[in-house]
């Protein structure tokens, strides 16, 4: 419990990508309606399929019957396990995902919920920033939240009804699901892309987990983020540097600066010195404004060139990795188990 009380704290200090939702992408077609024809069968001839009341679905259905707390724009509200996964799915990955790759954002994200719940009851103190809220809208150390209401307007427009309808079978075909550890739920981080491998967390912060480790994963091209540049004045990078670490020496040529790197297996780059000061990779890449920590750098006459390979912490489930998967055929416990090393799937009722 140790651990998961200090990996519960970095995580809310560490930097996360941007929610893979916010990017433009070309959106799958949906599928058509048939055309009518000999065979065609009127509405008033259709026999409808009865739907249960919504007490009997709350009462079969674990995520309805859960309810948090969720701190939005400084209010608190009071949602169904539901909506809210609805909501965080919505904003975390793009609708047009393959159904299986939805599937395991879904069950990463309940998993990451219980998780968080499990650290409160043990002693975890709730962020201030949540305004007493088990949960916020805040990607940064939670996971990004967007009103399905909002969604169909201001993300899928004329598609909504396809899009919601992916989004929420995704949550509703996994209910209840939790990937767990030695009988717990398990930290189950995501990010947008990696290399072709994931990053462990004791790599980058420093909590060894035996489902968080170095993982093959594929398809991180695929991410329009995959490969970045940043540029940097070398003004404004010492001035950051030295707000932290004031003994770092820089008034030496920018070429000097950065020595001495160690990288983790899957290329991040864990530590390194810069002005004679040994800072975290994580550290750079927060002040700089970098993509993740798989960075090379090249001084020019007044400004640093940052170039990245992946977008985000890089640790667990990578979406386009997930997205990789599932095109290839794997479904949605193959793509949990891939990537969170030795996990089990328990259903909770």
């Amino acid at each position: 419990m140790k651990k998961l009380l200090m990996l519960v704290t970095v995580l809310m200090l560490s930097v996360c990508a941007l929610p893979l939702a916010t990017l433009s992408l070309e959106p799958e077609m949906p599928p058509q309606p048939a055309s009518a024809g000999a065979d065609a069968v009127s509405e008033t001839e259709r026999e409808e399929e009865p739907q249960p009341a919504e007490s009997e679905m709350r009462r079969r259905s674990y995520d309805r019957r859960t309810c948090i707390t969720l701190c939005r724009g400084g209010d608190t509200v009071e949602l169904s396990l539901y909506d809210y996964l609805s909501g965080v799915l919505a904003a975390e990955m793009p609708a047009n995902f393959p159904e299986e790759a939805l599937k395991a954002q879904a069950l990463a994200a309940r998993t990451y919920t219980l998780y968080k719940l499990m650290l409160y009851d043990n002693g975890a103190e709730i962020p201030p920033e949540h305004n007493g809220a088990q949960m916020c809208d805040d990607y940064h150390h939670c996971k990004a939240f967007c009103d399905i209401a909002a969604a169909r307007e201001e993300k899928w427009g004329a598609d909504a009804d396809y899009y919601e309808a992916r989004v929420r079978s995704a949550v509703e075909a996994t209910d209840g699901l939790v990937a767990i550890c030695e009988g717990e739920p398990i930290a189950a981080v995501f990010h947008a892309a990696s290399g072709s491998l994931t990053e462990s967390a004791e790599d980058v912060w420093g909590a060894e987990l035996p489902y968080l480790t170095s993982v093959e994963s594929p398809g991180g091209e695929a991410s329009p983020n995959y490969s970045a540049e940043v540029r940097v004045k070398q003004a404004d990078f010492a001035e950051r540097v030295l707000e932290k670490y004031p003994q770092a020496v820089l008034d030496i040529p920018a070429s000097e600066w950065f020595k001495d790197s160690h990288r983790s297996e899957a290329g991040g780059v864990i530590d390194v010195l810069v002005g004679g000061v040994r800072v975290k990779g994580s550290f750079v890449r927060e002040i700089a404004g970098l993509n993740s920590t798989n960075f090379r750098v090249s001084p020019t006459e007044e400004e640093l060139i940052f170039t990245t390979t992946g977008y985000g912490h890089c640790v667990g489930m990578s979406q386009y990795g997930a997205r990789e998967l599932a095109l290839e055929g794997k479904t949605f416990d193959e793509i949990i188990r891939h990537y969170f090393t030795g996990v089990e799937l328990m259903l909770k009722t």
